[in-house]
């Protein structure tokens, strides 16, 4: 989950939990100092089982540990839970139980509600993770999908012409058209489109260096953190770019 996504996430969770005991106080005010209260137990209960206990025993196969740690965390959330309530009976109630409703004193119940909430938040996060995990299935056979195709097909003179990837030096832009060097061709050739659209179409050896260059990281004869030299051109590489190409070529 996203910073953005979390804080919306326990947003929800605290307006919901302030309307369940909205109704066990004399106001909502007070219902908003109880949550208040208990709600860093209920947050540091969700992230203690959901970024710990889950990735680091449940995941790994080590059942025996995640079910006896749950039952310590049960435990302690049970009497954090306690000192909340105590705490509620001091500062709102004013020492008076029978300013308290029953659902505030039943600790089973809040302990039922803390983990609706704890395994709430990780129905979500494994939902996250399984978005994050089929986009990425479906960038990597995207892009194995343009690789496998060899080719780029472009339209020169009124027909298509496929250019393959291995013949492409680099590729640059003229505004509403682009010219593609090639080591096939002694001119370029020049077609209608823009190069962010090209961009799409090309396998991930393709790199963009430039807003006006896009070459072929296997044509890179040398670079430096300003220029590539590519075909005995130097290109250059501009400020928006830089990080993202300093990494992709040191890498290969």
């Amino acid at each position: 989950m996203t910073i953005k996504s979390q804080s919306l996430f326990w947003l929800v969770v605290y307006i919901v939990l302030i309307l369940l005991y909205g109704n066990s106080f004399e106001s909502y005010l007070y219902s908003i100092y109880f949550v208040t209260i208990l709600f860093p137990v209920v947050i540091g209960t969700a992230y203690f089982f959901n970024f710990y206990l889950v990735p680091k025993y449940l995941m790994k196969g080590r059942k025996g540990k995640f079910v006896l740690y749950f039952i310590y965390l049960f435990i302690v959330s049970a009497h954090l839970e306690i000192i909340m309530i105590f705490l509620a009976f001091i500062y709102l109630a004013n020492y008076r139980v029978s300013a308290m409703h029953p659902s505030i004193l039943d600790v089973s119940n809040l302990s039922v509600t803390l983990f609706a909430i704890v395994f709430t938040q990780g129905f979500f996060l494994l939902f996250k993770k399984y978005q994050t995990s089929s986009n990425r299935v479906e960038r990597l056979e995207y892009e194995q999908k343009k690789a496998e195709q060899g080719y780029l097909l472009v339209r020169v003179e009124r027909k298509n012409r496929k250019v393959p990837h291995e013949q492409i030096l680099y590729i640059e832009s003229l505004s509403d058209y682009v010219k593609i060097h090639t080591n096939g061709d002694n001119s370029p050739i020049v077609t209608k489109a823009k190069i962010s659209k090209i961009e799409k179409e090309l396998p991930k050896e393709f790199i963009r260096v430039h807003r006006s260059f896009l070459v072929n990281r296997n044509e890179i004869t040398s670079f430096n953190a300003e220029q590539v030299q590519v075909a005995g051109e130097q290109l250059p590489i501009s400020r928006t770019y830089k990080q993202k190409v300093k990494e992709l070529l040191n890498k290969s």
